[in-house]
Protein backbone atom coordinates (compact mmCIF):
# COMPACT_ATOMS: atom_id res chain seq x y z
CA UNK A 1 0.00 0.00 0.00
CA UNK A 2 1.32 3.45 -0.93
CA UNK A 3 2.08 5.54 2.14
CA UNK A 4 3.62 8.65 0.55
CA UNK A 5 3.13 9.84 -3.01
CA UNK A 6 4.70 12.86 -4.70
CA UNK A 7 3.37 13.81 -8.13
CA UNK A 8 4.77 16.57 -10.33
CA UNK A 9 6.46 18.43 -7.49
CA UNK A 10 8.02 21.76 -8.39
CA UNK A 11 9.57 23.86 -5.65
CA UNK A 12 12.26 26.43 -5.01
CA UNK A 13 13.37 29.55 -3.21
CA UNK A 14 13.58 33.23 -3.97
CA UNK A 15 16.86 32.53 -5.74
CA UNK A 16 15.22 30.15 -8.23
CA UNK A 17 13.49 26.86 -8.88
CA UNK A 18 15.13 23.74 -7.44
CA UNK A 19 12.76 20.83 -8.16
CA UNK A 20 11.24 20.07 -11.55
CA UNK A 21 8.32 17.64 -11.97
CA UNK A 22 9.49 15.17 -9.29
CA UNK A 23 7.46 11.97 -8.82
CA UNK A 24 8.06 9.29 -6.22
CA UNK A 25 6.14 6.75 -4.15
CA UNK A 26 6.95 5.04 -0.85
CA UNK A 27 5.08 1.89 0.16
CA UNK A 28 4.41 0.85 3.74
CA UNK A 29 7.34 -1.00 5.28
CA UNK A 30 10.00 0.14 2.83
CA UNK A 31 13.32 1.85 3.39
CA UNK A 32 13.91 4.11 0.40
CA UNK A 33 16.83 6.45 -0.21
CA UNK A 34 16.98 9.70 -2.16
CA UNK A 35 20.43 10.09 -3.69
CA UNK A 36 22.23 12.79 -5.65
CA UNK A 37 25.14 15.17 -5.59
CA UNK A 38 25.19 18.27 -3.40
CA UNK A 39 22.61 20.75 -4.65
CA UNK A 40 20.54 18.13 -6.47
CA UNK A 41 17.40 19.03 -4.50
CA UNK A 42 17.28 16.26 -1.93
CA UNK A 43 16.81 18.43 1.16
CA UNK A 44 14.35 20.65 -0.70
CA UNK A 45 12.27 17.53 -1.37
CA UNK A 46 12.30 16.61 2.32
CA UNK A 47 11.40 20.13 3.44
CA UNK A 48 8.54 20.23 0.96
CA UNK A 49 7.13 17.01 2.42
CA UNK A 50 7.18 18.20 6.04
CA UNK A 51 5.83 21.67 5.33
CA UNK A 52 8.87 23.70 6.28
CA UNK A 53 8.59 27.48 5.81
CA UNK A 54 10.97 27.14 2.90
CA UNK A 55 10.87 26.09 0.10
CA UNK A 56 7.87 27.39 -1.85
CA UNK A 57 5.96 24.65 -3.67
CA UNK A 58 4.69 26.01 -6.98
CA UNK A 59 3.15 22.87 -8.50
CA UNK A 60 2.38 19.23 -7.80
CA UNK A 61 0.89 17.22 -4.97
CA UNK A 62 2.24 15.48 -1.86
CA UNK A 63 -0.08 12.97 -0.22
CA UNK A 64 0.45 10.91 2.91
CA UNK A 65 -2.16 8.23 3.55
CA UNK A 66 -4.18 10.08 0.89
CA UNK A 67 -4.07 13.29 2.93
CA UNK A 68 -2.87 16.37 1.04
CA UNK A 69 0.17 17.59 2.97
CA UNK A 70 0.32 20.87 1.06
CA UNK A 71 -2.86 21.93 2.82
CA UNK A 72 -1.46 21.27 6.30
CA UNK A 73 0.99 22.94 8.65
CA UNK A 74 4.07 21.20 10.03
CA UNK A 75 2.51 20.29 13.39
CA UNK A 76 -0.55 18.87 11.62
CA UNK A 77 1.71 16.76 9.39
CA UNK A 78 3.44 15.40 12.49
CA UNK A 79 0.07 14.45 13.96
CA UNK A 80 -0.70 12.43 10.83
CA UNK A 81 2.27 10.17 11.66
CA UNK A 82 5.26 11.67 9.88
CA UNK A 83 8.52 12.51 11.68
CA UNK A 84 11.55 14.38 10.36
CA UNK A 85 15.20 14.12 11.38
CA UNK A 86 16.79 17.22 9.82
CA UNK A 87 20.29 17.55 8.44
CA UNK A 88 22.92 18.37 11.10
CA UNK A 89 20.73 16.77 13.81
CA UNK A 90 19.65 20.05 15.46
CA UNK A 91 19.33 18.77 19.02
CA UNK A 92 18.52 21.34 21.68
CA UNK A 93 22.09 21.91 22.92
CA UNK A 94 21.36 22.90 26.53
CA UNK A 95 18.77 20.18 27.10
CA UNK A 96 19.74 16.73 28.27
CA UNK A 97 19.17 13.57 26.25
CA UNK A 98 16.04 12.86 28.30
CA UNK A 99 14.76 16.41 27.90
CA UNK A 100 15.28 16.39 24.13
CA UNK A 101 13.17 13.25 23.87
CA UNK A 102 10.54 14.58 26.27
CA UNK A 103 10.04 17.79 24.28
CA UNK A 104 9.24 15.75 21.17
CA UNK A 105 6.89 13.44 23.09
CA UNK A 106 4.82 16.37 24.35
CA UNK A 107 4.37 17.74 20.83
CA UNK A 108 2.07 14.93 19.62
CA UNK A 109 -1.11 13.33 20.92
CA UNK A 110 -0.05 9.69 20.95
CA UNK A 111 3.68 9.37 21.66
CA UNK A 112 5.53 6.17 22.39
CA UNK A 113 6.75 5.65 25.97
CA UNK A 114 9.88 7.75 26.38
CA UNK A 115 11.56 4.81 28.14
CA UNK A 116 11.30 2.81 24.91
CA UNK A 117 13.84 5.11 23.30
CA UNK A 118 16.53 3.82 25.63
CA UNK A 119 15.70 0.28 24.56
CA UNK A 120 16.11 1.21 20.91
CA UNK A 121 19.28 3.18 21.72
CA UNK A 122 20.89 1.56 24.78
CA UNK A 123 23.95 3.73 24.15
CA UNK A 124 21.90 6.71 25.32
CA UNK A 125 20.84 5.18 28.62
CA UNK A 126 24.14 5.87 30.37
CA UNK A 127 24.24 9.49 29.16
CA UNK A 128 20.57 10.37 29.54
CA UNK A 129 21.37 13.29 31.88
CA UNK A 130 24.10 14.76 29.69
CA UNK A 131 23.43 17.96 27.74
CA UNK A 132 23.26 17.49 23.99
CA UNK A 133 26.05 20.02 23.41
CA UNK A 134 28.42 17.66 25.24
CA UNK A 135 27.61 14.62 23.07
CA UNK A 136 29.58 13.24 20.16
CA UNK A 137 28.19 13.54 16.66
CA UNK A 138 27.06 9.92 16.71
CA UNK A 139 25.34 10.34 20.07
CA UNK A 140 23.57 13.49 18.85
CA UNK A 141 22.36 11.59 15.79
CA UNK A 142 20.90 8.88 17.99
CA UNK A 143 19.13 11.54 20.07
CA UNK A 144 17.74 13.12 16.90
CA UNK A 145 16.40 9.79 15.67
CA UNK A 146 14.99 8.91 19.11
CA UNK A 147 13.30 12.31 19.21
CA UNK A 148 11.61 11.54 15.89
CA UNK A 149 10.71 8.00 16.90
CA UNK A 150 9.05 8.91 20.20
CA UNK A 151 6.42 10.79 18.16
CA UNK A 152 5.17 7.35 17.06
CA UNK A 153 5.46 7.89 13.30
CA UNK A 154 4.37 5.69 10.44
CA UNK A 155 6.96 7.36 8.21
CA UNK A 156 10.31 8.78 9.27
CA UNK A 157 12.31 11.12 7.04
CA UNK A 158 16.04 11.24 7.70
CA UNK A 159 18.23 13.88 6.08
CA UNK A 160 21.89 12.78 5.94
CA UNK A 161 21.81 10.55 9.05
CA UNK A 162 25.41 9.38 8.48
CA UNK A 163 26.92 12.76 7.65
CA UNK A 164 30.23 13.44 9.39
CA UNK A 165 30.25 10.19 11.36
CA UNK A 166 33.11 7.74 11.76
CA UNK A 167 32.66 4.42 9.92
CA UNK A 168 32.01 2.48 13.14
CA UNK A 169 29.29 4.96 14.16
CA UNK A 170 27.80 4.81 10.66
CA UNK A 171 27.32 1.07 11.16
CA UNK A 172 25.51 1.75 14.45
CA UNK A 173 23.19 4.29 12.82
CA UNK A 174 22.50 1.87 9.95
CA UNK A 175 21.62 -0.83 12.47
CA UNK A 176 19.33 1.50 14.42
CA UNK A 177 17.43 2.52 11.26
CA UNK A 178 17.05 -1.13 10.26
CA UNK A 179 15.73 -2.05 13.74
CA UNK A 180 13.23 0.80 13.68
CA UNK A 181 11.97 -0.45 10.32
CA UNK A 182 11.90 -4.13 11.29
CA UNK A 183 10.78 -3.99 14.91
CA UNK A 184 8.74 -0.78 15.06
CA UNK A 185 7.13 -1.03 11.59
CA UNK A 186 8.29 2.47 10.64
CA UNK A 187 8.67 3.21 6.95
CA UNK A 188 11.80 5.24 6.15
CA UNK A 189 12.75 7.76 3.47
CA UNK A 190 16.36 8.83 3.83
CA UNK A 191 18.58 11.33 2.05
CA UNK A 192 22.17 10.17 2.11
CA UNK A 193 25.47 11.26 0.59
CA UNK A 194 27.05 8.05 1.85
CA UNK A 195 25.98 5.75 -0.99
CA UNK A 196 27.44 2.68 0.72
CA UNK A 197 25.28 3.35 3.78
CA UNK A 198 22.20 3.78 1.61
CA UNK A 199 22.89 0.52 -0.20
CA UNK A 200 23.42 -1.27 3.11
CA UNK A 201 19.86 -0.74 4.31
CA UNK A 202 17.56 0.72 1.60
CA UNK A 203 15.30 -1.38 -0.61
CA UNK A 204 15.11 1.14 -3.48
CA UNK A 205 16.79 4.37 -4.50
CA UNK A 206 15.62 7.48 -6.33
CA UNK A 207 18.35 9.58 -7.96
CA UNK A 208 18.05 13.36 -8.35
CA UNK A 209 20.22 15.42 -10.69
CA UNK A 210 19.84 19.21 -10.76
CA UNK A 211 16.29 18.96 -9.45
CA UNK A 212 15.15 16.31 -11.91
CA UNK A 213 14.39 12.70 -11.00
CA UNK A 214 16.63 10.78 -13.38
CA UNK A 215 16.32 7.17 -12.20
CA UNK A 216 14.77 4.72 -9.78
CA UNK A 217 16.94 1.68 -9.05
CA UNK A 218 17.17 -1.35 -6.82
CA UNK A 219 20.13 -1.81 -4.52
CA UNK A 220 21.33 -4.67 -6.71
CA UNK A 221 21.43 -2.49 -9.82
CA UNK A 222 23.02 0.44 -8.02
CA UNK A 223 25.74 -1.79 -6.62
CA UNK A 224 26.44 -3.40 -10.00
CA UNK A 225 26.26 -0.32 -12.26
CA UNK A 226 29.55 1.56 -11.91
CA UNK A 227 28.67 3.97 -14.73
CA UNK A 228 25.40 4.97 -13.06
CA UNK A 229 27.08 5.67 -9.74
CA UNK A 230 29.84 7.70 -11.40
CA UNK A 231 27.49 9.67 -13.64
CA UNK A 232 25.07 10.85 -10.96
CA UNK A 233 26.72 10.23 -7.61
CA UNK A 234 30.43 10.63 -8.32
CA UNK A 235 31.32 7.31 -6.69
Amino acid sequence: MTLLAIDGLEAGYETGQVLFDVDLEIAEGEIVSLLGRNGAGKTTTMRSIVGADMPHVSAGTITFREQNLLERRSHEIAELGLSYVPEARRCFPRLTVTENIHVAATAVNDPLPESDMFEVFPELDEIRDRQAKNLSGGQQQMVAIARALVANPDLMLLDEPCEGLAPMIVRQVESAIQRINDERDVTVLMVEQNVAAAMAIADRHYILEEGHLVDEVTTERLRADDELRQAYLGV
